[in-house]
């Protein structure tokens, strides 16, 4: 609940954020599988280790949105090929604020940061129809990805685990 000056907690922006998103995303998409640890929520469409992430980062003052690429590394780097490949539209779609990164030694991830001073429902708004727009014009690479990737990396192609291998429970959200 937020404080009466529209502040709220990380956890209560994640789970603010992850109803918006599910209830804006359009019909033509299908519902996401969504997780939240802690103050990470993460949305899927049917390969975790792909996944759309928001991370409300308290004592740096930025919440990370973005798509994460998080399965073994020829997999991750065959999904950054896709969307370079396709980066003019995507970027001119998504905007300058977007990047496309190395984010670990083997993991990707496209993603944009938003500063804040204090979690409001202004800020989750916003946060939340960002990762709404993405999601809807990323969508298409995903699944046109999904098939390819999986011949490419078979490995990848399914399961419900993350890339630690260690079971990962997610839930399937319904529209409301």
């Amino acid at each position: 609940m937020p404080k009466r000056d529209g502040t709220l907690k990380a956890r209560e922006f994640v789970y603010f954020c992850e109803d918006q998103i599910v209830t804006q995303l359009p019909a033509t998409i299908p519902q996401p599988e969504c997780r939240v640890r802690w103050t990470t929520l993460q949305l899927h469409f049917g390969n975790p280790r792909v996944h759309f992430e928001l991370h409300p980062q308290m004592g740096r003052g930025v919440v990370e949105a973005g798509l994460h690429f998080e399965g073994p590394l020829e997999a991750n780097d065959a999904w950054v090929e896709l969307l370079a490949g396709n980066a003019a539209d995507v970027l001119g779609e998504l905007g300058p604020a977007w990047e496309l990164e190395e984010w670990t030694s083997t993991w990707r991830r496209l993603h944009r940061p938003f500063p804040f001073e204090r979690l409001t429902t202004e800020l989750a708004h916003e946060v939340a129809g960002e990762l709404t727009h993405a999601m809807t014009v990323l969508h298409p690479l995903i699944e046109e990805g999904a098939a390819a990737i999986a011949v490419a990396a078979p490995s990848t192609a399914s399961g419900r685990h993350g890339a630690s291998g260690r079971g990962r429970r997610w839930h399937r959200r319904a529209r409301r």
